[in-house]
């Protein structure tokens, strides 16, 4: 009974760092964004550096999750829920990518080209700020419905893809020396659809958490 409350607590732990890197993740979303409306440059170069702690954090729950397989010897229920905090802690990383790279659109495109393109990179942006935010809300309870309602979602992301790129494409198409502008453009589009469904692989590791089955969401 003492050992199997011990390793509750190491769980518990390990659901706490994922929330606050969760919570960093989308902090730096929402300041990469500020950034890029306000074409600040200091701004954005502090979302650039807490990169840094966002990757560290990710290996600090990678090892923590490492030393309860090796110490507890989890059941197969304690595994799925271990494997499932290391997928989740993966995924968060990489939407901490995808806002370091809006932050450096702030340096890569003009300011009067990023003003044609921003509304639509701004309801992207606001979109999966609050997917984050809502499949963290999931996480805590391995709410399975919530995840699936929150996935959903990614198909309002991946339509405003559609449209900024082709605006972008015909951009470039009637502006040739904007091209490598426009190129800055359609990458950072790219990761802002990423940027959903890396949310999506959250949500689905979280339904096969709480179900032992893996979805397929928003295919």
């Amino acid at each position: 009974m003492e050992k199997r409350i011990h390793y509750q607590q190491q769980i518990r732990g390990i659901h706490q760092e994922i929330l606050r890197m969760g919570v960093l993740v989308e902090e730096s979303l929402r300041k990469a964004l500020t950034a890029v409306k306000t074409q600040n440059r200091e701004l954005a170069s502090g979302v650039i550096e807490s990169d840094a702690r966002i990757d560290k954090m990710q290996l600090e729950i990678e090892e923590r999750c490492t030393v309860a397989i090796a110490t507890e010897q989890p059941v197969a229920t304690d595994l799925r829920e271990i494997m499932v905090a290391i997928k989740i802690a993966s995924d968060l990383e990489r939407i901490g990518d995808h806002a370091r790279h809006l932050a450096r659109a702030v340096d890569r495109v003009s300011p009067e080209l990023m003003n044609e393109s921003f509304p639509i990179i701004e309801s992207m942006a606001e979109l999966g700020i609050s997917m984050v935010h809502d499949s963290l809300d999931a996480y805590v309870d391995l709410d399975a419905e919530r995840a699936r309602s929150v996935a959903s979602r990614d198909e309002q992301i991946d339509a405003l893809h559609h449209d900024l790129y082709a605006r972008i494409i015909g951009t470039m198409k009637e502006s040739p020396e904007l091209v490598d502008q426009g190129t800055s453009l359609v990458f950072l589009n790219r990761f802002l659809e990423r940027l959903g469904d890396h949310v999506t692989n959250i949500c689905e590791w979280i339904v096969y958490a709480r179900t032992g089955k893996h979805p397929e969401l928003n295919p």
